[in-house]
């Protein structure tokens, strides 16, 4: 009788344990939300509505990644039912919080944790996919988190409404740093909001009259010169000086700032942004 009394006590603490196993580890992939099309995807989040607060939003469900992209391709996903062992980089926990539209185009905002063990940085970003109204993928933009380690850190946060996504970004310097000898160091801080606009298929920053009067192209070098690196400001920028000086007239000026913009921190930018940044640094470099 004790020995019958024993296994059904046995048999009910295992049940137990694998109950509050399963629902402990509800990210895992059996309890990943799975979905055949991209409309049953879609049609199966909430609706977000304006304006969208990034320090502000719903929780949002775990989701495999078939419809989510992320402009890194030097990352393994989870996407297996069974992972031994970390990669050297690799996305976790990756939520669908909801969606929105703006015209025919449809927005996803997903949460997730980049996770870099061969780097020695854990990342939780909030990241904006576009998708055409037959759900074909357009374009991405971060807009939330807190992304960086070792000589930079870069806070994200963000704010959408009339058809505009409004980011702060917030970027801390680690000047003169070494990995494991931090003699010397100092903090520079810098501060500023980006405003993009979805036009043409890709998120890019919105245009803004430039007043020449104020850019002057030598203090602009003096300036990346003395700090001996190119900050958010200074990259963002840049176009603004291209705007008022022709390359033509100013190309040997141009090749000795290109060197601080071409080796500076820039991925804060959209994909579209640091495209045209990437070709204008090659045509001045050619």
């Amino acid at each position: 009788m004790k020995k019958i009394v024993s296994t059904l006590c046995l048999a009910i603490f295992f049940t137990l344990f694998n109950t509050h196993v399963v629902f402990a580890n509800d990210n895992s992939f059996n309890h990943r939300k799975h979905f055949d099309s991209f409309d049953d995807f879609y049609q199966s989040l909430p609706v977000l509505s304006m304006p969208i607060d990034s320090y502000n939003t719903v929780t949002g469900i775990y989701v495999d990644s078939k419809f989510f992209h992320f402009d890194d391709d030097d990352y393994s996903y989870y996407d297996k039912p069974i992972v031994e062992t970390d990669n050297y980089f690799t996305l976790k926990n990756l939520k669908a919080i909801g969606r929105f539209e703006m015209g025919d185009i449809k927005f996803i905002l997903y949460d997730f944790t980049f996770d870099g063990i061969g780097e020695g940085f854990n990342e939780d970003i909030k990241l904006i996919n576009a998708f055409d109204k037959n759900g074909k993928y357009l374009d991405e933009l971060m807009v939330a988190g807190k992304t960086g380690h070792e000589d930079h850190i870069f806070y994200f946060s963000s704010t959408i409404k009339d058809q505009l996504f409004h980011i702060k970004l917030d970027a801390v310097y680690e000047l003169g740093y070494v990995a494991e000898v931090k003699d010397d160091i100092y903090q520079y801080k810098k501060a500023i909001d980006l405003t993009y606009q979805f036009h043409d298929n890709q998120f890019w920053l919105q245009a803004s009259p430039v007043n020449c009067q104020t850019k002057n192209l030598k203090q602009y070098l003096n300036k990346l010169t003395k700090q001996q690196f190119a900050d958010i400001d200074d990259i963002v920028s840049f176009s603004h000086y291209i705007d008022c000086y022709p390359i033509s007239d100013n190309l040997q000026t141009y090749k000795q700032i290109a060197d601080y913009i071409k080796n500076s921190i820039n991925y804060f930018l959209s994909t579209a942004e640091l495209k045209k940044l990437q070709e204008t640094i090659h045509l001045i470099e050619e």
